[in-house]
Parts: C-alpha cells; structure tokens; sequence
C-alpha cells in the first residue's frame, strides 16, 4: 500500500496539480497493480448534454426491472455503486462477464460521439479517450429494457460516471438474455 501512496505523490508532484482527469492524461494501465476500491467521481455526468442518455432522464426513476419489481433504476445503481466500491479495482475488472462489469477496449462510433460531446472533445478521436467502461444494471428477458452505465476510468482508478443507456442502444444485443 506504500507504493500506492508514494505513486499518488510522485504523481501530483511531478505533474504539479490535482489528480482529477484531465484531458489528454496517460489512460491507466488495466496490467498494473489495482489493488485499492475505487472512488467514484460525477464530475463529468451527462445530465444535459445528450438528453437520450441522461442521468435525469425520466426512465431513471421507473420500476421496470423484472429482476428487482420494487426498485427504480435509480435505487438499482445505488445499490450496484455500493457493491462497485466494496471491491477492489483488480477485481471487479477480472470478475466474470456476468457481472457485466468490463472495461471497452474498442469503441464503436455512436460511443466515441456521446462521450466526445460529455467531455467537449473537438476532433473526438478514439485515441483522445480515456479507458472507457460499462456496467450493467439488470437485463430484462422480456421486454427490451436492459440498462447500462458507462464511465471512465482515470487516474489512480477513479472512476468517472458519464451517462445512462436505459434501453442498451450503445452496444444492442440481438437478444437479450441473463
């Protein structure tokens, strides 16, 4: 846990700032040792940028999930944070895809346009963004409500929430299943 310390030292000293992202920041490297919970930062949350992925989108407050009939989406994330920060980043990245917990090593298109717009990138290159992410919330079997976060992973393992796809329009299954 030292070494970690000293890189966040070494870090802010060498840099001469904060250890928020900025843009056009190293990505982080998923192979080193990630061994610390994350923090969760909403400093770049899509609430009005791009309304069909937005955090207060009405959608947010449904209960449509088969899974959990009793909760909104809204009480769904929350209790999916909790977990998130209750392990270690090495671990939620190298869990079993069924968590649906997994880093996006090659953004389609449609991705690469929402999070340039969330993060006012000009020529939004896939090379200009950070590591991006996603998690799922739940997958309804019937039905075509399959919610998906999508964030970012910046320095020192935080991670950045950017925006909500209610009805997984960013990366659609043909079929949707558990």
């Amino acid at each position: 846990m030292d070494n970690f310390f000293d890189e966040i030292k070494d870090f802010l000293e060498e840099e001469g700032r904060d250890f928020r992202y900025k843009m056009g920041d190293k990505a982080i490297n998923l192979h080193s040792d990630l061994d610390f919970t994350p923090i969760i930062s909403y400093e770049y949350l899509n609430i009005n940028t791009v309304t069909d992925f937005s955090f207060i989108q009405p959608e947010f407050q449904n209960f449509t999930s088969e899974q959990y009939p009793d909760k909104s989406d809204y009480h769904i994330y929350f209790e999916k944070i909790k977990d998130i920060c209750s392990k270690k980043l090495n671990e939620l990245l190298n869990e079993d895809y069924t968590k649906h917990f997994k880093t996006i090593n090659n953004p389609k298109k449609e991705l690469v346009e929402i999070v340039a717009k969330i993060l006012n990138i000009k020529n939004n290159t896939k090379t200009q963004l950070p590591q991006l992410g996603e998690f799922a919330l739940y997958t309804n079997k019937n039905g075509n409500k399959a919610p998906r976060i999508f964030f970012f992973i910046g320095n020192l393992g935080i991670i950045y929430m950017l925006f909500y796809d209610p009805f997984h329009k960013i990366f659609p299954l043909k079929t949707i299943s558990h």
